[in-house]
């Protein structure tokens, strides 16, 4: 199998830099993955992309040195299995609020006895269509398995969660918690800053790693400096948008256009 670079950065305790991956053209994937970016973070959950489309930003990325990790839809064993089997380096599930969830997305990266894994090993991408023949002996090592937080409740079960055999991060949406807990936008809010903080120290208590999305407060700088083992600041959407409205508002401002100080978007 083609190295997994995420993992093995991350067992050196080296932070990752990543980038959402929400367009699913494999020219934009792969230009990402060869600025450097540690891993694409291939978004099912908020991305229009089908299952092939995310094979073919796989695809895309495969060489430039990225890893290609999945943020799926939902926690659902039959997408994690088509996922697996397309040859993801990992999965992200969002939502993630109890332990049992927890153990559901490790027994569908898992082949048995270990999983429920549907064995289909001479047509996967991830064997390269059977020609590994040590996929199945290697795939656990290879596979990144990370579990968001997003909700008080999973906040509550967070160590329950990392405690979670084969469970390897835990990723704080920091968007989805700061509304759930009341303070939707306001990701800088203490409240949502504590609850970041306690999962924090829950990941390092148990040896897991951690990641989250920054915010005014919390640069990537910071979150890094903080212990953060991975932050996603930015999408391809977003890195798009905003240097077109930076260099639309300079033409503005230059020719004296009124609309030189348009309001630039904030967010991944």
């Amino acid at each position: 199998m083609n190295p997994n670079t995420a993992k093995i950065a991350l067992s050196n305790g080296k932070p990752l830099f990543g980038c959402w991956i929400q367009l699913f053209n494999p020219v934009v994937a792969e230009m990402m993955g060869l600025c450097g970016y540690n891993i694409l973070m291939i978004d099912m959950e908020h991305g229009l992309g089908s299952v092939q489309d995310t094979a073919n930003v796989m695809r895309a990325a495969r060489g430039t040195g990225a890893a290609s990790l999945v943020r799926l839809p939902a926690n659902d064993p039959v997408i994690i299995k088509t996922l697996m089997d397309q040859g993801a380096d990992g999965i992200m599930v969002p939502m993630v609020e109890t332990p049992e969830a927890a153990q559901a997305v490790v027994s569908a990266c898992r082949y048995p006895p270990k999983g429920n894994r549907g064995l289909a090993v001479g047509i996967a991408r991830g064997s390269d269509y059977g020609i590994n023949e040590n996929y199945v002996a290697t795939v656990d090592d290879h596979t990144l398995v990370i579990c968001q937080i997003e909700t008080v409740l999973g906040v509550k079960n967070a160590r329950a969660i990392a405690e979670i055999d084969g469970v390897d991060m835990l990723f704080i949406g920091r968007n989805d918690l700061a509304a759930d807990s009341g303070h939707i936008l306001d990701l800088d809010h203490p409240e949502v800053n504590a609850l970041v903080d306690e999962v924090l120290a829950i990941a390092k208590e148990t040896g897991k790693k951690i990641g989250t999305v920054p915010s005014a407060g919390r640069t990537w700088e910071k979150l890094i400096d903080e212990g953060f083992d991975l932050v996603i600041p930015s999408s391809d959407i977003s890195i798009l948008r905003m240097f077109g409205q930076q260099e639309v508002g300079a033409f503005r401002a230059h020719v004296g256009d009124e609309r030189a100080s348009s309001r630039i978007a904030k967010g991944y």
